[in-house]
């Protein structure tokens, strides 16, 4: 059996190598023309926790990470605070390439990563719980009206449990909300103990 278990996790890995150079490589959308690099996610592929957050910010274009600008140090920041170990997550975005000016990204191409590379990637690390960060993530995925509504509680949907919270980039524009931030955290680690 566990010789079983470790084969799973070694193809599970060398599957989300394949696919992110697969997504470093897609001209499906009109987003691959002005990236530099494409952010397919990383982290800890038998992560019991997910997070997808928007789409990548500048940093993340430069670098091909998630969240290792401006937001990402502030969400360094609240995992440390909470407690929770990056190392322990798995972390992506919706869309994989930084739309101009860090404008929204748009509907076909939020359906064009989620349905040729998100699902595929929720599949394979196959997580106890997704924390989706911001309004793009939470609608897209539950198909919720405001993240105010789905907040502060853990939703299941299709098999699997989602927290939804606030962008961490929120606090740059509304410095009220970086406690909400902290907050959604806080509920995380409270969640992660029952897992």
């Amino acid at each position: 059996m566990l010789a079983l278990v470790f084969v799973d996790k070694v193809e599970r890995a060398k599957r989300i190598d394949e696919m992110a150079e697969v997504i470093r490589g897609c001209l499906k959308c009109p987003l691959h023309a002005s990236r530099h690099i494409a952010v397919p996610g990383d982290g800890n592929v038998n992560a019991k926790v997910m997070i997808i957050g928007e789409a990548p910010g500048r940093e993340e274009d430069e670098t091909g990470h998630p969240f290792v600008g401006a937001a990402g140090r502030f969400l360094d920041s609240v995992l440390e605070g909470s407690g929770i170990n990056r190392d322990d997550l798995f972390i992506t975005n919706v869309v994989k390439c930084r739309p101009p000016q860090n404008r929204t990204p748009r509907k076909l191409e939020v359906d064009t990563c989620v349905s040729n590379y998100l699902f595929e990637q929720i599949e394979l690390i196959n997580p106890k719980l997704i924390m989706l960060l911001g309004a793009v993530a939470a609608k897209k995925l539950l198909g919720v009206a405001t993240i105010n509504s789905a907040r502060g509680r853990v939703i299941e949907k299709d098999g699997r449990k989602y927290l939804v919270g606030y962008h961490p980039a929120v606090r740059f524009y509304r410095e009220d909300l970086a406690e909400k931030v902290r907050e959604d955290f806080a509920l995380l680690r409270q969640k992660l103990e029952d897992l």
